[in-house]
């Protein structure tokens, strides 16, 4: 028999999924471009990013992805696990609240 799929388990694999993209995506896309923002630097109009002190040249825009990117990093490593777990909790009590009920 096919169980019923809860809100719950379906939030906490959606917010996994997206922080393993965030985190994922920033190592394909820092060796993409050579480099991170953060540990790049902008030098009169011109935009650097840095790995292992080989310096490559980036557009504008593509800095800033980056730098967005290295905070999204930042702030997920701790949070995927910390939001799954927070998820699990609030849903753990609902279906105690929900138990108590019936």
């Amino acid at each position: 028999m096919k169980e019923k799929t809860n809100k719950g388990d379906v939030l906490i694999t959606l917010w996994i999924i997206f922080g393993v993209i965030i985190i994922l995506g920033f190592f394909v896309f820092s060796m993409i471009i050579g480099g991170t923002a953060g540990s790049g630097y902008i030098d009169g109009g011109r935009y650097f990013v840095c790995e292992h002190s080989n310096t490559v040249e980036v557009s504008n825009m593509v800095w800033y992805i980056s730098r967005i990117w290295g905070i999204l990093f930042s702030l997920f490593i701790p949070l995927t696990p910390i939001g799954a777990f927070i998820i699990s909790n609030i849903q753990e009590k609902i279906e105690q609240r929900k138990n108590r009920s019936e």
